[in-house]
C-alpha cells in the first residue's frame, strides 16, 4: 500500500466501507428483518460522516473528485433519515415521486463519485468498491421485488 496519500486512503475506506454497510442491511432486509431497521440507522449514520470527510477535503483544497462524492453520500443519507426514518414516511408503495427521484439520484450519484475517481486514484480500492457494490445492488433489487421471508 505504499504510496497511497492520506486523502486517497480515507476517500477508499470511507467508500468500501458504505459498501460493506449497505450490503450488510440489505442482507438483514432478506435474512434478519428484525435487525434491519438498526442497521438502516447504521447506514445512514455511516453515510452522513461523509460531511465531515468532503467538507475537509473541500476545505483542505483537495479536487472535486474526492469532496463530491462523500457530500453528496451526506445528502442522500439526510434525505433518507426525514423519509425512511424519522418520521417515516411511506413512499415506496403507492410510489411518491417526489420523494423516489431525488432519493434514487442522491443515491446514485453519491454512489458512483465515490467508485469512479478509485480507478485513477487507487485501483485495487476500485475494484473491492465494484465487488461490495454488485452484491449490495443485487440484495437491494431482490429485496424491493422479492418478497422477504417471514420470522
Amino acid at each position: 500500500m505504499s504510496g497511497v496519500e492520506t486523502a486517497t486512503l480515507a476517500f477508499a475506506v470511507y467508500g468500501v466501507g458504505c459498501q460493506i454497510v449497505l450490503t450488510g442491511f440489505f442482507a438483514a432486509r432478506r435474512w434478519w428483518p428484525r435487525g434491519a431497521p438498526w442497521l438502516g440507522w447504521v447506514a445512514y449514520s455511516y453515510a452522513s460522516l461523509g460531511l465531515a470527510l468532503g467538507g475537509t477535503f473541500l476545505l483542505g483544497g483537495e479536487s472535486w473528485r474526492l469532496y463530491l462524492g462523500p457530500i453528496m453520500l451526506a445528502l442522500w443519507a439526510g434525505f433518507g433519515l426525514v423519509v425512511d426514518i424519522w418520521p417515516r414516511l411511506e413512499w415506496r408503495r403507492p410510489v411518491r415521486w417526489r420523494v423516489l427521484i431525488p432519493y434514487v439520484a442522491l443515491y446514485f450519484w453519491g454512489q458512483m463519485l465515490l467508485w469512479w475517481p478509485l480507478w485513477d486514484l487507487w485501483r485495487a480500492a476500485w475494484f473491492v468498491f465494484l465487488a461490495f457494490f454488485a452484491v449490495s445492488t443485487l440484495l437491494n433489487l431482490r429485496g424491493h421485488f422479492v418478497e422477504a421471508p417471514r420470522e
